[in-house]
């Protein structure tokens, strides 16, 4: 059994992010907003290390590991990791219990270099367990995705689950998720959407309530190419309670063979 008591740095002091919008009146030249003060590091710490007693069971009530497989299916991660094989690296920020790399790995032909990050002690506890039980041997670390403590360009797929609408600047992990990712490599995230079952996530956890619109542009703005995006259709009440969204970092093989042939083309050309 591993140990993942080790101490995690704060890596932003957010100060003047430390609410997340709720919901809005408009009452003629009245606008009134709502915002709800967001949950520490140390205290969603502690809630997620709560949580892993039962997260099993919650996973399996609402489909996520079926959910995040036909998603990832969807994204074109078969071709993307298997053009690479054996040597592909995964990073899985929020790893939670596993849930997502054991979703990828199921739909792959061969088994890849599997690494995960949580703030949780306990969900990587049960992440060890869960994925050397699909025959995984993951790299765990506890870690804090605003400071991802690999060096740049390390993974060819970088993915997260739900983790992202936890943050005040959700767009500073991205970034940092981007900076970890090789040219030309997929990210892929699943975001609480706007919905019934999303405002009670929402309610629950503190998390923000992320429109398409909202999540594309963020991708936009980590200057992300290949951008897409479906619901997850999850099991119980929950319906389309989240969006995955895919997208692709500018470079790798494809630019240099599009560079290649440019370049080709202009010494025809003279």
């Amino acid at each position: 059994m591993h140990n993942y008591s080790q101490s995690i740095a704060a890596s932003i002091d957010p100060s003047s992010q430390q609410t997340i919008p709720m919901t809005t009146y408009q009452f003629g030249s009245w606008r009134i907003a709502i915002s709800r003060q967001l949950r520490t590091k140390e205290d969603l710490t502690s809630q997620y290390d709560a949580a892993s007693r039962s997260w099993g069971r919650t996973a399996r009530r609402y489909g996520l590991d079926a959910a995040y497989r036909r998603l990832l299916v969807a994204s074109g991660a078969q071709a993307a990791l298997g053009s690479i094989g054996s040597k592909a690296r995964v990073l899985d920020c929020g790893i939670g219990s596993g849930s997502l790399s054991i979703a990828l790995n199921s739909i792959l032909p061969e088994r890849l270099n599997y690494c995960g990050i949580d703030l949780s002690g306990e969900m990587l506890t049960m992440a060890d367990a869960e994925m050397r039980q699909a025959v995984l041997v993951p790299e765990l670390r506890q870690a804090d995705i605003l400071s991802i403590p690999y060096a740049d360009a390390s993974f060819d797929f970088v993915m997260a689950a739900h983790v992202l609408e936890h943050l005040p600047e959700p767009q500073h992990a991205l970034r940092e998720m981007v900076r970890v990712l090789k040219p030309g490599g997929m990210l892929f995230v699943c975001l609480t959407r706007r919905s019934h079952f999303g405002a009670f996530i929402q309610m629950r956890w503190r998390t923000w309530a992320i429109t398409e619109r909202q999540g594309v542009s963020w991708l936009e703005a980590c200057q992300l190419n290949d951008i897409s995006f479906q619901p997850i259709h999850l099991r119980s009440c929950a319906g389309q309670a989240s969006t995955a969204f895919w997208a692709r970092r500018p470079g790798g093989l494809e630019h240099e063979t599009e560079t290649t042939a440019a370049t080709t083309h202009q010494e025809v050309g003279s």
